[in-house]
């Protein structure tokens, strides 16, 4: 998928982000594209609205190609994350002493943190036999569906949200996978041959077990240290959660504390592995959420343009245009209101023109000049014969011809 929303805020006064991870989180493929604004550019910010394109079958054609495409390349992308993670099965071969020392460190860990014995959980547990193989069943059945279920449920009902919840899943797991190689640890079920701890391992007694020879041995036996079965049931629990709005959704944090107790029952996870493994889970959130806020600030001061403010409209105790300005004239205007046909400059010199018998109309402030475009109102001939031998003038008197 190529396309981005061609705004990053719901009023359309925002450019576009282009962070390479929130490129593709307001929107996807299959979703149309932010309508444009019909108000003018003053009101948006100095930013033109954009016409849309016309739909049409080949448009159709090409949204559904993409789709299928952007569907195809995130069904690769997570089938290589889990190739990795069975991959990482053999890389543990030959670290078993490694392994079961790193077991005897984080049991006795524990109990210096007076965490809840293991060993004490699974003996309450061990009563119901039925209660043991649900669990078995539980670690089995739960793990890998319950993430697949999540992502298909993200990616074709809500995929506004699909990016997030799979950079966050993405982060998690390779963490994961980096701590499962530099520090191998041998799960509780391996405790009884190295401490002598009363713990059993339930999948091999009760069944079903994830290790035995039908499972194909995709599982690495040495990978305890974080817990993904954990780490992935906190991250389905806070997808669910904060894509939908129903007071029901939060039933969902059940899953959690249920896989947490699961684990710990079986003798397949110490409580540190899944204290771990939710700790990364919420470290891969907070940072791609701020890697994501740092992308969007970067590409608002990029991008920002100055917003237009419009001209306030005058008000009705405003001075009309015609109205003489009370500014004072300059002398090239006042020259300019000084009736060629009273002062002659030719005959009479400007020092000989007592004050008094110089027109009003040279010594008023002048009108304002007409704004460029307007339409000058016609002036009236001045007049001729005897009327042009008096002109009146403030204070009486007059110019004798």
């Amino acid at each position: 998928m190529s396309w981005a929303p061609s705004t990053d805020s719901a009023d359309g006064r925002r450019p576009a982000v282009s962070s390479p991870l929130v490129r593709h989180g307001l929107g996807a493929l299959g979703c149309p594209p932010p309508r444009a604004s019909s108000g003018p550019p003053d009101q948006l910010g100095g930013i033109e609205p954009v016409a849309l394109a016309p739909a049409g079958p080949m448009a159709g054609m090409r949204r559904v190609a993409g789709a299928v495409a952007y569907a195809v390349s995130q069904l690769l992308l997570i089938a290589m994350l889990y190739g990795t993670y069975s991959f990482s099965r053999h890389l543990a071969s030959g670290r078993e002493p490694a392994a079961l020392a790193a077991a005897r460190d984080v049991w006795r860990l524990e109990r210096f943190l007076h965490l809840p014995s293991e060993a004490a959980v699974q003996r309450l547990a061990l009563h119901s036999h039925t209660l043991i193989r649900a669990a078995d069943w539980f670690y089995i059945l739960v793990h890998f569906p319950s993430v697949i279920m999540l992502l298909l449920w993200v990616f074709v009902r809500h995929r506004r949200h699909w990016t997030r919840v799979r950079n966050v899943l993405i982060m998690t797991t390779g963490m994961a996978l980096i701590i499962h190689l530099l520090y191998p640890l041998a799960p509780p079920r391996f405790l009884p041959s190295a401490l002598h701890v009363s713990l059993v391992d339930t999948g091999a007694v009760y069944g079903p077990s994830p290790y035995g020879e039908g499972s194909g041995g995709i599982a690495n036996e040495y990978a305890a240290m974080p817990s993904l079965h954990v780490g992935w049931s906190l991250l389905e629990a806070w997808a669910v959660i904060t894509i939908l709005h129903h007071r029901a959704r939060w039933l969902v944090v059940l899953h959690p504390v249920l896989t947490t107790a699961v684990v710990v029952v079986t003798a397949n996870h110490y409580w540190l592995d899944g204290l771990v493994g939710a700790s990364l889970v919420v470290l891969s959130i907070v940072v791609l959420d701020q890697v994501n806020r740092a992308w969007a600030r970067r590409g608002l001061n990029r991008h920002e343009t100055p917003l237009r403010v419009p001209a306030p409209a005058p008000s009705p105790e405003a001075p009309s245009p015609e109205a003489p300005s009370p500014a004072v004239a300059s002398p090239a205007v006042a020259s300019l209101a000084v009736p060629s046909l009273a002062v002659p400059s030719a005959a009479v010199p400007s020092a000989a023109v007592p004050l008094a018998a110089v027109p009003s109309a040279a010594l008023a402030p002048p009108t304002r000049l007409p704004e460029p475009g307007a339409v000058p109102e016609p002036r009236p001939e001045p007049a001729r014969g005897a009327d042009a031998r008096r002109c009146p003038v403030e204070g009486g008197g007059g110019i004798a011809p």
